[in-house]
C-alpha cells in the first residue's frame, strides 16, 4: 500500500511538472517566439546571417521603398527619398525601433505564431505592406527642412492617413555613416521625432488654453486684456516680445500675447487647464498602426502663480509629442472629432493591429472647434501673412518655445487647411530654429503647397 501511495505521489508530481513546463513554454513562446523566429540562425528565413527574402514595403502610389533579395536590401532609387523615408521604412540593421521593418518584421519576413514560416505567392517568404505615405511629398519635406533637426508631419484628418512623415537627422540607408564618429551631427538619428519625441510646445499650447477659455470664461470672445509687455505674478515675471496694449482673446492669440494668456490661465486655474490638456491628448499615447507615440506631459493641476501663468503659455514643464498635437489640429478642423492617424494602408492588418483602423473620438465641442478655427484663420490673415500661403485656406498657430541653456528656441508651426478637397492637418518642429512663424512656417508652406498640388491633380 505504501509503495502504491509513493508511486501515485510520484506520478502526480511528474504530471504537475509537465503542466508547469507546458505552461512555461506556452508563455515564453507567446512572448519570445517572434524573436526566436527572427534570429539570424533560423535557416528557414536567413542564410549566413542575412534575410533570404521578404515582403516589399511600398508607398501609397506603389513606389518601392524597400525590398530584400538574397539578403541584400534594395531601397528607392532616389537618395533624397531614401533619406526622407529612413525612419518609416527602417534601416537594414533594425536600429529604428518604430520603423515598419521592425514593427512588422514578422509579416515582412513571413512568420506567424500559428503557421510558422510561410511563403507568399509560393515564392518569397513574407507579405508586402503598403504605407499611407507619399514618397515624393516626404522628399519635399526633407528638402524644406534643409538639414535642420526636427520633424514634419501631414495627415488627412478625415481618413487618418499620414501622407508625410519626416524626421531629421537622417542618412542614406544604402550608405550608412559611422554615427559614433559624428555624435553631434547624428544626435538621436534612430529616433522618429514625429512619433517618439516630446518638445516644449511654447505658444502652440495657447490653443489648449484658448479652448478652455472659450468654454469656461463667460463672454470670453468680448473680454479685453491689457498688455504692457511684462507682468509680475507673485514675484515671477511674465514677458511679451512687444507691448500689445488692449487685446481681445482673438487678438491675443494672433499676436501670441503672453501676459494676456497668463491672466487667462490664472482665471481658469490649474485643474481646468490640466483637464483640457488631457482632452487634447497630453499625458497619453496614441497608437499609430501598432506603434505607440511618446506622451506629451502636462502636470499643472497644483501649479500656482507664475508657474501656472507660464504653463498656460506653453512653457513651465509642458512637453508635447508632435504627432499627438497634429491629431489635435485635425480635431479642430474636423468639428472637434479626432481621427487617430494611421500609417499602414493594408486593411488586412486591422485584425492584427487594431490601431490600423482610423478611430474617432470627440475631444472638443463643435462650437469650440469652430471658434478656435476662426481664430487660427485670423492668425494667418492678420499676423503671418496670407500671401505666403495663398490658396491654402490655412488656419494655423506658431510657437517659439524657449528651451534654455543659451540655445535658440524650438520653432513650431501647426494647423490645417480649411478645404474640402484637401483635408490636411500638419505639424512642423525645427529644433533650435528660432521664430516659429518664419522658420517652421516657411517649411510648412512649401510642403502644404506640394501636397495640395498632388491631391488636386489626382
Amino acid at each position: 500500500m505504501k509503495l502504491l501511495t509513493r508511486r501515485a505521489f510520484g506520478l502526480l508530481l511528474l504530471t504537475l511538472l509537465l503542466i508547469v513546463g507546458v505552461f512555461t513554454f506556452t508563455v515564453r513562446y507567446a512572448v519570445n517566439a517572434s524573436d526566436w523566429a527572427q534570429h539570424a540562425t533560423n535557416k528557414h528565413l536567413f542564410s549566413e546571417g542575412r534575410l533570404k527574402a521578404a515582403g516589399v514595403i511600398y508607398d501609397r502610389n506603389g513606389k518601392i521603398l524597400l525590398r530584400t533579395v538574397d539578403g541584400v536590401p534594395k531601397y528607392h532609387e532616389n537618395k533624397t527619398v531614401r533619406r526622407a523615408l529612413l525612419h518609416a521604412a527602417g534601416d537594414y540593421y533594425g536600429n529604428i525601433a518604430t520603423s515598419v521593418q521592425v514593427v512588422y518584421g514578422d509579416r515582412l519576413s513571413g512568420w506567424d505564431p500559428v503557421n510558422g514560416a510561410y511563403r507568399f505567392n509560393n515564392s518569397n517568404f513574407g507579405s508586402d505592406i503598403t504605407l499611407t505615405l507619399d514618397a515624393e511629398l516626404c522628399a519635399e519635406a526633407y528638402n524644406a527642412m534643409n538639414g535642420r533637426k526636427g520633424t514634419v508631419g501631414v495627415y488627412n484628418y478625415k481618413t487618418g492617413e499620414i501622407i508625410c512623415m519626416v524626421s531629421l537627422p537622417s542618412y542614406d540607408p544604402e550608405n550608412p555613416p559611422d554615427v559614433s564618429a559624428e555624435p553631434e551631427k547624428y544626435e538621436g538619428v534612430y529616433i522618429n521625432r514625429l512619433l517618439s519625441a516630446a518638445y516644449t510646445p511654447g505658444s502652440v499650447f495657447k490653443l489648449v488654453t484658448a479652448a478652455a477659455a472659450i468654454d469656461r470664461i463667460e463672454n470670453a470672445g468680448t473680454m479685453v486684456y491689457k498688455c504692457e509687455g511684462r507682468r509680475l505674478v507673485n514675484g515671477v515675471e511674465v514677458t511679451c516680445p512687444d507691448v500689445h496694449g488692449t487685446v481681445t482673446l482673438q487678438e491675443a492669440l494672433a499676436r501670441s500675447c503672453n501676459t494676456a494668456f497668463a491672466e487667462i490661465s490664472l482665471e481658469l486655474g490649474g485643474d481646468v487647464l490640466q483637464r483640457y490638456a488631457e482632452k487634447a491628448g497630453f499625458n497619453a499615447s496614441l497608437e499609430v498602426s501598432g506603434i505607440k507615440t511618446a506622451e506629451g506631459k502636462v502636470t499643472i493641476s497644483d501649479a500656482k502663480g507664475g508657474d501656472l501663468a507660464w504653463a498656460g503659455i506653453g512653457q513651465y514643464s509642458n512637453t508635447a509629442n508632435p504627432l499627438n498635437f497634429m491629431a489635435y489640429m485635425g480635431a479642430i478642423a474636423n468639428d472637434g472629432v479626432r481621427i487617430t492617424p494611421i500609417l499602414v494602408r493594408d486593411p488586412g492588418l486591422a485584425s492584427i493591429f487594431p490601431g490600423d483602423r482610423a478611430q474617432k473620438k470627440r475631444i472638443l465641442s463643435r462650437e469650440t472647434a469652430e471658434a478656435l478655427g476662426e481664430m487660427m484663420r485670423n492668425n494667418v490673415i492678420g499676423a503671418y501673412g496670407e500671401g505666403s500661403y495663398k490658396g491654402l485656406e490655412l488656419c494655423a498657430k506658431s510657437g517659439t518655445a524657449e528651451v534654455g541653456g543659451g540655445r535658440k528656441p524650438h520653432a513650431w508651426f501647426v494647423g490645417y487647411l480649411n478645404r474640402e478637397d484637401c483635408p490636411l492637418a500638419f505639424v512642423v518642429v525645427v529644433e533650435n530654429g528660432g521664430s516659429g512663424s518664419k522658420v517652421a512656417g516657411a517649411v510648412a508652406g512649401k510642403v502644404l503647397k506640394a501636397a495640395v498640388k498632388k491631391m488636386t491633380a489626382e
